[in-house]
C-alpha cells in the first residue's frame, strides 16, 4: 500500500508547478482527477510535441492522473466541481490571487462543502503585497528572485524551469503535511505557495550566503566559479575538493604535490579565496587527460568527481540503468516515450509505473461517476458543454 492511497486531489492546476506536486501525490498512491478545459492545459504544447496534445512537458507531468473535462467559465462546470468538492481531500490550484474567489471557490466556501479539505494554493508572489497580481512565468521568477549566475555580460538564466519545481516540491511537502496534521487534529488547512518567496529561501544559504550576516565583511566564495567543469583532451570533468583529504589527493591525481605547502591553498577557505590562481596552475594538467583518465586518477585519489554529461548521454548512464530509472514506454497517442520513474521508493520498492498521461476528459465519466453523479446526470453536463468527454486534442 503507498502512503497516499485513499487520497483524492482535485487538481486544477496547470503547466509547472501545480502539475508536479499532484504528479509526485499521484506515484505515492493518491487518487488525483486533472481538471480540464476544453483546450486542456497550456503544458500540452509545452516542449517537444509527439502528437497533438502530447508535449514532453505534459507527459513528464501528468501521468498517473485522471483527466476529467470541465468548462468553469460557465455556471455549469462551476456546479459540476461544487458537487465534486465533498469527495476530495484535497484542492490544488495555481489560479492568480483572486480569480477562484471570482469563480465561487473561496477558500472559505470549499471548506464549507468538505470542512477537513485542504486547499492548496500556489502563486508567483503570494496572497497579498505590491506583487500580488502579477504574472509569475519562471524566467521572471528567476530574476525577482536573483537565481540567476552573473557572467561577463550580464544575468544568465538557468537552463530549466527551476523556480517552477522548487515550488512544486515546496507544495507537496506542506500538502503532506497538513494531511499528517489532519489525522491528529480532524481540521482541514488553507496551504500558500509563494514562487517567489520559494525561490529565495532555496537560494538563500549558498546563493545569496553574502546576505546572511549583515555585520559581516567577509564574501562567501562564488560557487558557480569554484565548481566550474575542467575540460579534458575529449569532455568535462566537476571536481569537488573540500575536504584537505581531497584535496590532497588532487594534487596526486595531477602530480603536483608542490601545492601542498603552498600557503594560498593551506585550507579550504585559503583556497577559495585564491582559486582563480588554482585553476590556472591546475586546469592545463586537467586538459592533457582524457575524461576516463581524469575519472579514474580522481576517484583512486579519493577525489569526489563526475563526467559533465549532456541530456542524450543520460539513457546510458550506468547508474541509472542499473536502477532501471529512466525507461521507454509506448503512449497510445504519443508513442515511444521515454520517462523517469517515482524517485520516493517505499520498503525498497519503487510505485507502479504503467499508467500514460490522459487525453484532454479522457477519464470524464469515469470521475464523475466517482463523484456521485448518475449516468443521466453525467449525459447531460456533456449536452450542456459543461463537462466534455474524450477528444482527440
Amino acid at each position: 500500500m503507498l502512503p497516499l492511497e485513499g487520497i483524492t486531489v482535485i487538481d486544477l492546476t496547470s503547466v509547472v508547478a501545480g502539475p508536479l506536486a499532484t504528479q509526485i501525490m499521484a506515484q505515492q498512491g493518491a487518487r488525483v482527477w486533472k481538471v480540464e478545459p476544453p483546450e486542456g492545459d497550456r503544458s500540452r504544447l509545452l516542449g517537444a510535441i509527439a502528437a497533438p496534445g502530447f508535449s514532453s512537458a505534459y507527459v513528464a507531468l501528468n501521468a498517473d492522473k485522471q483527466s476529467v473535462g470541465i468548462d468553469l467559465g460557465g455556471a455549469g462546470g462551476r456546479n459540476l466541481l461544487r458537487r465534486m468538492v465533498p469527495n476530495a481531500d484535497v484542492l490544488f490550484h495555481n489560479f492568480r490571487p483572486g480569480v477562484l474567489e471570482r469563480l465561487g471557490f473561496d477558500a472559505a466556501t470549499l471548506r464549507a462543502l468538505r470542512p477537513d479539505l485542504i486547499v492548496a494554493r500556489i502563486t508567483g508572489f503570494g496572497q497579498d503585497g505590491p506583487m500580488r497580481g502579477g504574472r509569475a512565468y519562471d524566467p521572471i521568477v528567476q530574476a525577482e528572485s536573483g537565481m540567476v549566475s552573473w557572467g561577463d555580460e550580464g544575468p544568465v538564466l538557468a537552463p530549466q524551469w527551476i523556480c517552477d519545481k522548487n515550488a512544486g516540491l515546496y507544495a507537496v511537502q506542506a500538502v503532506t503535511a497538513a494531511l499528517f496534521a489532519r489525522e491528529r487534529s480532524g481540521k482541514g488547512a488553507v496551504v500558500d505557495i509563494s514562487m517567489l518567496e520559494a525561490a529565495v529561501a532555496y537560494g538563500w544559504m549558498d546563493l545569496h550566503g553574502g546576505q546572511a550576516f549583515p555585520d559581516c565583511a567577509s564574501s562567501p566564495p562564488n560557487i558557480a566559479s569554484v565548481y566550474r567543469p575542467w575540460a579534458t583532451i575529449d569532455g568535462w570533468v566537476v571536481v569537488v575538493m573540500l575536504s584537505q583529504s581531497e584535496f590532497e589527493g588532487w594534487t596526486r591525481a595531477i602530480g603536483a604535490p608542490e601545492l601542498l605547502t603552498d600557503p594560498r591553498y593551506s585550507d579550504m577557505a585559503a583556497r577559495f579565496l585564491n582559486w582563480n590562481d588554482l585553476r590556472a596552475f591546475s586546469a592545463p594538467r586537467i586538459a592533457a587527460m582524457t575524461t576516463a583518465e581524469a575519472v579514474a586518477r580522481l576517484g583512486e585519489a579519493g577525489v569526489p568527481c563526475g563526467v559533465a554529461n549532456s541530456s542524450a548521454a543520460l539513457a546510458g548512464h550506468a547508474q541509472l540503468a542499473h536502477d532501471e530509472f529512466v525507461t521507454i514506454t509506448t503512449h497510445p497517442q504519443a508513442g515511444a516515450v521515454r520517462r523517469t520513474r517515482a524517485v520516493a521508493r517505499f520498503d525498497g520498492a519503487r510505485p507502479a509505473f504503467d499508467a500514460h498521461a490522459p487525453r484532454v476528459g479522457q477519464d470524464s465519466r469515469a470521475v464523475l461517476a466517482a463523484a456521485g453523479f448518475s449516468d443521466t446526470e453525467i449525459s447531460a453536463a456533456f449536452a450542456s458543454g459543461a463537462a466534455h468527454a474524450p477528444q482527440e486534442n
